[in-house]
This record gives structure tokens, C-alpha cells and sequence, in this order.
């Protein structure tokens, strides 16, 4: 059942156009900000945040069990395949990174540099859980980066919308799934106001709760927990689908910096593995200050394709698990 899930939710995210515009805006994170924002007034910001962060994945948790309970007939299974599949559509790919990157990709060929320039700030605009300190040496600016930092940009958050959600539906189902992606979002620096909108009207609305400091860094130290181990099997999915021995080596013998926190470590990792495993080592061709855009679309289309490739062989693994039946 969880394969056929995941294969169906990948057909849908990437052919439901009106779904691709409302995630992309980062709606569901909104209304979750939006009712922490709510809530705390009443019950105070630790209460709920306690409140946002578990009580949705219990109440789902419950929700499917009392389904799966007794899947006798056809309609359980249904409403079982329906419930699953439209969580994790709501939670995958919250930026849609590989559209922006493809049409980033697509901007470069065409030598369109307006558009390829709009494509890039796009990319870095989109949120990665360590944005406050990337160990990624990136630029200052979508302007400033090389193709080379915004390769690893894609890969990196290839990881963070794709593969560090869909693991967690595999171990712990739609429920897991859910807490993982809460404790993303929950994790993430705050903005002072988060613009929700309906049918309407638009409204802004404060974001800063009055949870005590250190309550309202667990969900980061938690994530980076969370995080730990997926980001070394998805480094690992990223050597097999690209340059193995190269990205083994930036694995190995890379240094990393003992002031870097837990959270910055993984992204560090899968960064320096993505990047050595897309084996393209060369400079750009052209002169410092050229645009040269058809050359540095290969970064953007080889990065999207290795994140891709590794996806790929993590359903073949999630395959080979159902058809021995240690899932179902």
C-alpha cells in the first residue's frame, strides 16, 4: 500500500497544476503558523506549540488505525488510500524547488537572462530548515552565487522537501510523516507576521508567540535528530546515482568544522556528497563576468537529475521491502 501511495503522490505533484501553486505559496505552513499565532493567545506559546506539534499527528494516528483496523471491505481500504495520499500531498515539496530549478535550467538554455535571474532568486528565496547559518559556502545573493553553490542548493533541498518526508511516511506512515514535516516547520526561524488569505480577504498576522526561548528551540534540536540519520542514507543514495568514488572521497576525507551545530553538519554532508557525485568538476567557460548561461545550466539540470536518480532508487529499495513483506 505504501508503495502504491508514494507512486501515485509522486503522478499527482507533479501534474496537479492548481496543487503546484498552492503549496508553492507555503500555504499549509501559514496555517499552521496561523494557528500556533492563534492559539497561544489563549493557552500561552509552550502550550501551543505542544498543542500545533502533537496533536495533529495523534489525531491522524488515531484516524488510521480506527480504519486500518478493519480493512475488510474495499471502502476501508479506499478511505485508508485516500486520508494517506492527501497528507503527503500536502507535505511534499512545500517550495517546489525542482519546478523552479527546471525552469531555471530551461531559462539558461534559451539565454534568457531575465527570467534565469527571476528563476535564481526564486531558488534562493526558498526556505532550507538551516537557512540561519548555511555550512554550504553560498553567497550573499541569488547574484552573487555560482552555478556550483546553487547546484548543491538543489540537492540539498531536494532532501528537505522530498526525501526527509517521504522516509519518515515509509517507517512511520502518514502520521510520521506529518510530525516530521510540523517540527520542519516549526523549527524554522519565525518571520514577525505570516499573510494568510481566503475566499475574502487577505490578513497579516503575528508570528511571534511568547514560548520561553529555550521551549521554542526544541523543535530545531529535535529536527536535527531527525535529520541525522536520513541525511547520511540519502548521501549514500546520492553516491549510487551519481559519481561514487568522488562523492565517497568528499564524504571521508572532506574536513568539517567542529563550531558547525548538528543541523548544519547534515546539510554540510549532503552539500559536499552531492556536489563531488555530480562529477562536474570544470569551470565555467566563459570569462569572469560573462553570463554564460548555457553553461551553467548543466549544474541546475544534473543536480535536479541526481536528486531525482536517488528518489528513484529509494522506491526500488521501498519495492524489494514490500515484495519481501516487511512493508505493506
Amino acid at each position: 500500500m505504501k508503495l502504491i501511495i508514494l507512486l501515485v503522490v509522486l503522478v499527482l505533484e507533479r501534474s496537479w497544476t492548481a496543487l503546484t501553486r498552492w503549496c508553492a505559496d507555503y500555504a499549509m505552513q501559514k496555517r499552521v503558523l496561523s494557528l500556533r499565532q492563534r492559539l497561544s493567545a489563549v493557552l500561552g506559546g509552550s502550550v501551543a506549540l505542544l498543542v500545533v506539534w502533537f496533536v495533529p499527528p495523534l489525531i491522524l494516528a488515531g484516524l488510521l488505525a480506527w480504519i486500518d483496523a478493519d480493512q475488510a471491505s474495499l471502502l476501508d481500504v479506499l478511505l485508508y488510500f485516500v486520508v494517506s495520499s492527501a497528507t503527503l500531498l500536502l507535505l511534499v515539496a512545500p517550495g517546489k524547488t525542482h519546478k523552479n530549478a527546471k525552469e531555471l535550467a530551461e531559462a539558461c538554455q534559451q539565454e534568457d537572462a531575465a527570467h534565469a535571474a527571476q528563476c535564481r532568486a526564486q531558488l534562493w528565496r526558498t526556505r532550507l530548515c538551516c537557512d540561519s547559518a548555511d555550512p554550504i559556502e553560498q553567497a550573499g545573493s541569488a547574484d552573487e552565487a555560482r552555478p556550483q553553490q546553487l547546484a548543491e542548493r538543489i540537492i540539498t533541498l531536494g532532501f528537505n522537501e522530498w526525501f526527509a518526508v517521504l522516509f519518515w511516511f515509509v517507517v512511520l506512515g502518514p502520521a510520521g510523516a506529518l510530525f516530521y514535516r510540523l517540527t520542519d516547520w516549526l523549527a524554522q526561524p519565525l518571520p514577525d507576521t505570516v499573510t494568510t488569505s481566503d475566499s475574502t480577504a487577505t490578513q497579516s498576522i503575528s508570528t511571534r508567540p511568547s514560548a520561553s526561548p529555550g521551549f521554542d528551540t526544541l523543535p530545531a534540536r529535535l529536527l536535527a535528530l531527525l535529520d541525522w540519520p536520513i541525511a547520511r542514507l540519502y548521501a549514500f543514495l546520492l553516491l549510487l546515482a551519481g559519481g561514487f568514488n568522488r562523492g565517497l572521497d568528499a564524504w571521508l576525507n572532506s574536513p568539517v568544522g567542529p563550531e558547525l551545530s548538528l543541523a548544519q553538519k547534515n546539510a554540510d554532508l549532503i552539500g559536499r556528497v552531492g556536489h563531488a557525485s555530480l562529477e562536474l568538476e570544470r569551470e565555467d567557460d566563459c570569462a569572469e563576468g560573462a553570463v554564460c548561461l548555457a553553461d551553467q545550466s548543466r549544474w541546475y539540470k544534473n543536480a535536479s537529475a541526481i536528486v531525482m536518480r536517488a528518489l528513484m532508487i529509494g522506491l526500488g529499495i521501498v519495492a524489494l521491502f514490500t515484495l519481501s513483506g516487511w512493508l505493506r
